[in-house]
C-alpha cells in the first residue's frame, strides 16, 4: 500500500508532495471534479523550478490552499437553496459577530450563487479603480458569494499568511486590495460588499492585522486616498469584515442545521 501510495504524488524541490491528479489529492478525493471552476483551476501548472512536480496541478500540492477551499465549500453547490441561505447567514454570523438579516441578502428571486477563483481571467473580472495609482492587475477572489442585496468576498488562507504587499503597490497589502477592489465592484452594482478572511488558527499576523483595521477604520481610509466615497461608507466597511477559522468553518453546516431546528419549535 505504501509503494502504491508513492507512486500517486512527486516531491518537489522543497520536499512537499504534489499529487499526479486531483482526485489522488486526499482533500480532493470524493468530490465533484467535474464542476467547470475546478477545471480551470487544474490547468494552472508547476514550472520548471519546482523540479519534479513541473507540469503538475498546482491544486495538487499537498499544501494547497485552493484544494482546501474546493474540500470545503464545494458541498455547497449540492445544497437546496433553504439549506444554502442558513449556511450563509450562519457563516455570516460567526465570521463578523453579528446577526445578518435574511432581508439584507437576498429578496424576492432567492439567488445564492457560489464562485471559485474567479475576477483575474474567469467573469465576473474584479478590476482595480481606473485611479488607483499603480498598474495594478484584476484581482482572484478564492470565493466570490453572490446575493440579490450582496457580494461576499472570502479569502482562503491556509499555512500561510495575507500578503502584505502587491507588486506594483508596496503599501498595499491583500485586505486592503480586497476592500478596495470589492467596494468599488459592488457599489457600482447596488451591492453590499463583506469581507470575510478564513485562515488557521496559528497565522496570529494575517488576523492581527484585519482586527487592526477593523478597530482602526481611519486606517483603511489612509490607505484608499484614491476613493472619496470610502470615508462615507468607513462603518458599513469595518461592520462587514470579518475572520474564521477552517475548524469553525467545518462545523457551519450543524450549526446551520441546530438554528433551523430551533426557528421550527
Amino acid at each position: 500500500m505504501k509503494y502504491q501510495d508513492q507512486n500517486k504524488f512527486r516531491l518537489s524541490k522543497t520536499h512537499v508532495r504534489v499529487y499526479l491528479k486531483p482526485e489522488y489529492h486526499p482533500a480532493l478525493k470524493g468530490t465533484s471534479l467535474s464542476h467547470p471552476d475546478i477545471i480551470r483551476k487544474s490547468r494552472e501548472l508547476f514550472s520548471k523550478r519546482s523540479g519534479n512536480a513541473k507540469g503538475l496541478p498546482k491544486i495538487c500540492s499537498e499544501n494547497s490552499e485552493d484544494a482546501q477551499t474546493w474540500r470545503h465549500f464545494n458541498p455547497l453547490l449540492h445544497m437546496s437553496y433553504q439549506e444554502r441561505i442558513d449556511w450563509l447567514m450562519t457563516f455570516l454570523k460567526e465570521s463578523v459577530k453579528r446577526e445578518v438579516k435574511r432581508q439584507d441578502l437576498v429578496g424576492t428571486c432567492q439567488k445564492v450563487k457560489l464562485m471559485f477563483w474567479r475576477g483575474k481571467k474567469a467573469k465576473p473580472i474584479y478590476s482595480p479603480p481606473a485611479n488607483l495609482g499603480c498598474p495594478e492587475g484584476n484581482t482572484e477572489v478564492d470565493i466570490t458569494i453572490l446575493t440579490e442585496k450582496a457580494i461576499i468576498f472570502i479569502e482562503a488562507k491556509y499555512r500561510s499568511e495575507i500578503d502584505t504587499y502587491t507588486t506594483h503597490c508596496p503599501n498595499r497589502d491583500q485586505i486592503i486590495r480586497n476592500i478596495d477592489v470589492g467596494t468599488y465592484y459592488a457599489w457600482n452594482r447596488g451591492l453590499d460588499f463583506y469581507f470575510i478572511l478564513l485562515t488557521s488558527s496559528n497565522c496570529n499576523k494575517s488576523r492581527r492585522l484585519l482586527s487592526h483595521y477593523v478597530s482602526n477604520p481611519q486606517e483603511i481610509i489612509n490607505r484608499l486616498p484614491h476613493r472619496t466615497d470610502i470615508p462615507r461608507k468607513i462603518d458599513q466597511i469595518t461592520k462587514n469584515l470579518g475572520m474564521i477559522t477552517w475548524n469553525k468553518l467545518s462545523k457551519i453546516k450543524v450549526l446551520a442545521h441546530e438554528t433551523r431546528l430551533l426557528k421550527s419549535h
